[in-house]
C-alpha cells in the first residue's frame, strides 16, 4: 500500500495567499473514532477470516432478512454481530424515523464548494452512525448523460471532475464518522428504461447495455469512482444494466479489470438489489456480496460451488476479508452503536442543511436588479403555483402523485428520505410578510385560472412583486417523459407574466429543464433555480429572495434551448450507445459551437467580480509551510487509497488575484478550464480546478488551484495509461463554461 500523503483525486482545491490566512474550517477533519490504515484493516481482517469455518465465510457473501435495507447476517460463535446497510444519497432513508432530508446530491453539488460538500457528508456519516448503521448506499456518483434520467438528482451533475470532487468529499465526511461509504452504481447506469431488465419472451430477461469505448470509459464513467477509490471507499455497488453487453455484476473487465486491478480497490463490490443472476460467472468476476440475498445465488450456495471446483477457496477468503475490512478501517470495532433505526440523531443538522440549501441556489436571471426584494419597498407580494405550497398527501411521497402537489425537497425511489419535517416557501414567506408587515396573497391551484386572473385586477396589484413557482419531479425506476415542468407550469408563468411586470419564477427541479417557453418575456425578470433544497427549503429561500444570503450556486449541467441539443438521450431499446464519446454536455456544446440557454457552470450574484494577475508554475513542496505541502497535508486520511503511479501528485499550481468590486457580501466560483494539445483528442476545454470564494465589498484574496498529474493526463488507449500529451496546455480561469465568461488566460508547456 501506498505511503503518499493524501492528495484528491484530480483535484484544485483553493488556498489563500501567505498574506491571508488559511481557514482550518475548510474541510476540516471531524472524526469520531480512530481510523486505521487499508494495510491494518486488511490484516485485522485476515485474523478474523482464519477463525471462520468455509461455511461461515460463504454466508458473509449474500444477505439476510433483518430490519435495515440490507443486512449481512451475525456470527454469534465468534461475537460478529453483523451489519446493517441503509440508503443514502441524501439522508438516512428506507423509511427510518428522525432523518434528515438533506439537499440532494445534484444541489450539494451546485454550491461547488468542498467545504460544504463535506460538512454535509459529516452530518449524514453522524446520522448513519447515531441510528447504529454499518454502510451507507452512497455516493451516487453517476454521470448525468440523459437530461431525462429518472435519478439525476442523486448524482451530482454532467462533469466527472465536480462529481470526482463531489464523490472524495461524501466519502471521506461519512468515513471519518465510522460509517462504510458505498459509491454506486458500478457503472454506466445513466438511465432507468429497462435498468433491471424486460420479457421479451418467455425466459428472455433483457436490460440495456451501455456500449462505450475505452477512453470514454476512463475520462468520464470511471473517473469518479476512481475519485471513491482514491478516498478511500470500503464498498462499491454494482449497478443492474450491462456494460457492453455483459452484466455489471458480472463483468470481469470492469470489476477485476478495472476496479480492483487498474484502481487498486480493496474494498468489496455489493449488488445493487437483485443485481446478481447467477453464481460462479459473478463471483469469479469480482462480485463480493449479493444483495438483498434472497435468490440463492451467493451465500451458503458457495459451499457446494467450492467443494465441486467451481470456485476456489481462496477466492472465498477473498470475498470474507474485503468484506471484514471496512469494518476495521472506519473503527467500527470501537464502541460502534447498536441498530436502533428510528432513534433520533439528527442534533442540529438543519443548520448544515439550511446553509448547503441557500448555497445551492442558482440565481439565472436578474434584470434591473430586481433580486433581492426589499422589505421595505416590495411589500405587496403576490404568490403562485402549487410548489409553493405544502402537499396535500404527506411527506412520505417515495413516488409521484400528482393529485398531491406541493413543494419539492427531493426525488423520489430509494434514495427517498422520510424527512422529520419540511418547511415549504409558503409557510416561510407567511412568516416573512408577518414579521415585516408585508402584504402577501396566494393561489397555489395552479389550474384555478379564474382566480388567478381575479388577482390581476386587485388594488394595488400593479406595484406588485409576484413569485411563480413551478416543479418537475423524477424517481428511480422511471424516465421522465419530457423537460417540461408539472401540470403546464409554463403557462401559469406566462399567463402572470402577461399581467405582472415584476415576475420571478422560481424552479423547483430535479434536474434539467426546458425554460423557452417563457424566459425571453420581458416580465420574468428574476430566475432563481431552487434545485432540490431539502427539509430547509423554505427559510433558505427567503434568506436568498430577501438578501439576507447572496446567491452564488452555479448550474451543473448545461440548460439548452431545444432538448435535441444535449446530443444524448434515454434509448427506448436494448442498447445505449455513448457514441458521444467524451463529448457530454459543454464539451458537447463546444464542439457542434451550439448555444445554450445557460451554460454549464452559469449562475449570478447580487455582486460583482474581478479576477487580476494570472500565474502559473511548477508544483513544489520542498517547504513543509508550502501551498502544495498543506494542500497534502489538510486531506490526509489513514484509509485514503491513492496506489503509487504519482497520478496524484501536484505538477502545477495556478494563481490570480480574485475581488469583490461590488456593494455585497458574496462568493463567486472560480472554475479552471484545460486546454489540451492536439495529441490528447481533447474536448475544447474540460473543467479541472474551482473554487468557491467568498468576499467582502473591496477584499480580495490570491487564490491557489493545484493541477495534479491525472489532472494534465490523457487516457492512452494504445499504451493503456495516463498520458502527459506533449505541447501548449491553456488555462482559462472563467465563471462559466461560456467563452464569454473566461475572464483570465495562462498556459504552460510540457
Amino acid at each position: 500500500m501506498s505511503t503518499t500523503p493524501l492528495l484528491l483525486v484530480c483535484v484544485a482545491i483553493c488556498f489563500l495567499s501567505t498574506a491571508s490566512v488559511i481557514d482550518d474550517s475548510k474541510t476540516s477533519f471531524q472524526s469520531q473514532v480512530t481510523l486505521r490504515t487499508w494495510g491494518q484493516a486488511i490484516a485485522m481482517a485476515k485474523s478474523f477470516i482464519a477463525q471462520l469455518t468455509l461455511q461461515e465465510k460463504c454466508h458473509l457473501t449474500a444477505g439476510v432478512g433483518g430490519t435495515c435495507a440490507g443486512n449481512i447476517a451475525s456470527l454469534p460463535r465468534v461475537n460478529f454481530s453483523g451489519f446493517c446497510l441503509l440508503d443514502t444519497p441524501s439522508g438516512v432513508g428506507d423509511g427510518v424515523l428522525y432523518s434528515t432530508a438533506f439537499v440532494s446530491g445534484i444541489h450539494i453539488a451546485a454550491t461547488w464548494d468542498r467545504d460544504l460538500f463535506y460538512r454535509r457528508a459529516v452530518a449524514i456519516g453522524k446520522e448513519f452512525r447515531g441510528k447504529g448503521v454499518h454502510y451507507a448506499l452512497g455516493p451516487m456518483v453517476n454521470m448525468d448523460r440523459n437530461a431525462r434520467h429518472g435519478r439525476n438528482w442523486e448524482g451530482f451533475g454532467s462533469d466527472p471532475y465536480l462529481s470526482g470532487e463531489n464523490a472524495f468529499f461524501y466519502t471521506q465526511g461519512v468515513q471519518d464518522q465510522g460509517v462504510v461509504a458505498t459509491a454506486k452504481h458500478y457503472i454506466c447506469n445513466e438511465q432507468d428504461t429497462h435498468r433491471s431488465g424486460v420479457m421479451k419472451g418467455a425466459n428472455d430477461a433483457v436490460v440495456y447495455s451501455a456500449n462505450l469505448d475505452d477512453k470514454t470509459m476512463h475520462e468520464i464513467y470511471l473517473w469518479p469512482f476512481a475519485s471513491s477509490v482514491a478516498a478511500g471507499a470500503g464498498s462499491i455497488m454494482c449497478s443492474a444494466n450491462e456494460i457492453n453487453d455483459t452484466r455489471a455484476c458480472q463483468n470481469n473487465k470492469t470489476q477485476n479489470g478495472l476496479l480492483k486491478g487498474e484502481l487498486g480497490y480493496m474494498g468489496n463490490i455489493l449488488t445493487d438489489w437483485m443485481g446478481s443472476k447467477s453464481t460462479v460467472d459473478p463471483v469469479l468476476s469480482g462480485l463480493d456480496i449479493d444483495m438483498p440475498g434472497y435468490d440463492g445465488y451467493m451465500g451458503d450456495t458457495l459451499v457446494l460451488f467450492v467443494q465441486n471446483g467451481s470456485i476456489p477457496e481462496s477466492r472465498i477468503d477473498d470475498m470474507a476479508t474485503r468484506i471484514i475490512a471496512p469494518y476495521y478501517l472506519v473503527g467500527q470495532d470501537q464502541d460502534y452503536p447498536t441498530v436502533d433505526l428510528d432513534r433520533d440523531a439528527m442534533e442540529h443538522n438543519y443548520i448544515i442543511n439550511r446553509e448547503a440549501s441557500r448555497a445551492g441556489m442558482i440565481l439565472l436571471k436578474n434584470l434591473n436588479n430586481a433580486l433581492p426584494l426589499n422589505s421595505s419597498v416590495n411589500t405587496n407580494i403576490y404568490i403562485y403555483g402549487q410548489a409553493a405550497g405544502q402537499t396535500t398527501c404527506g411527506l412520505e411521497q417515495t413516488a409521484w402523485n400528482a393529485n398531491c402537489g406541493g413543494a419539492l425537497y427531493q426525488g423520489g425511489g430509494s434514495g427517498f428520505v422520510r424527512p422529520a419535517y419540511a418547511i415549504d416557501p409558503l409557510t416561510a414567506l407567511m412568516q416573512k410578510g408577518r414579521d415585516d408587515r408585508l402584504q402577501i396573497r396566494y393561489i397555489t391551484n395552479q389550474n384555478d385560472f379564474v382566480s388567478i386572473n381575479r388577482t390581476f385586477r386587485d388594488r394595488g396589484f400593479q406595484n406588485a412583486n409576484c413569485l411563480v413557482f413551478i416543479s418537475a419531479w423524477s424517481e428511480e425506476g422511471i424516465d421522465r417523459t419530457d423537460l417540461y415542468a408539472f401540470d403546464n407550469g409554463e403557462q401559469l408563468v406566462l399567463t402572470v407574466a402577461q399581467n405582472c411586470l415584476q415576475t420571478i419564477v422560481l424552479v423547483n427541479s430535479v434536474s434539467q429543464l426546458n425554460l423557452e417557453r417563457w424566459i425571453d418575456h420581458p416580465n420574468v425578470v428574476g430566475v432563481l433555480w431552487t434545485g432540490m433544497p431539502g427539509s430547509e427549503y423554505g427559510p433558505a429561500l427567503v434568506d436568498v429572495l430577501f438578501g439576507d444570503y447572496n446567491p452564488g450556486g452555479k448550474l451543473v449541467f448545461s440548460l439548452a434551448k431545444n432538448d435535441s441539443d444535449f446530443g444524448t438521450d434515454i434509448s427506448p431499446i436494448g442498447d445505449s450507445n455513448y457514441t458521444e464519446g467524451v463529448f457530454l454536455d459543454y464539451r458537447h456544446f463546444d464542439k457542434y459551437n451550439i448555444m445554450p440557454r445557460y451554460y454549464f457552470g452559469h449562475g449570478l450574484s447580487y455582486t460583482n467580480f474581478s479576477f487580476d494577475k494570472l500565474e502559473v508554475s511548477q508544483a513544489n513542496d520542498d517547504d513543509k509551510n508550502s501551498l502544495v505541502s498543506l494542500y497534502k497535508q489538510r486531506r490526509m486520511r489513514p484509509y485514503n487509497n491513492f496506489g503509487d503511479s504519482g497520478l496524484y501528485d501536484p505538477v502545477y499550481t495556478i494563481t490570480f488575484i480574485i475581488k469583490n468590486t461590488g456593494k455585497y457580501y458574496g462568493s463567486e466560483v472560480a472554475q479552471l478550464y484545460l486546454g489540451f494539445p492536439a495529441e490528447a483528442r481533447e474536448p475544447l476545454k474540460i473543467l479541472r480546478g474551482f473554487e468557491r470564494v467568498y468576499l467582502e465589498p473591496n477584499e480580495f484574496k490570491e487564490v491557489a488551484l493545484v493541477l495534479s498529474r491525472k489532472d494534465i493526463s490523457y487516457w492512452n488507449v494504445v499504451n493503456q495509461q495516463w498520458t502527459v500529451a506533449s505541447g501548449t496546455y491553456i488555462v482559462w480561469i472563467s465563471t462559466s463554461a461560456n467563452n464569454a465568461d473566461i475572464k483570465l488566460q495562462g498556459f504552460f508547456n510540457v
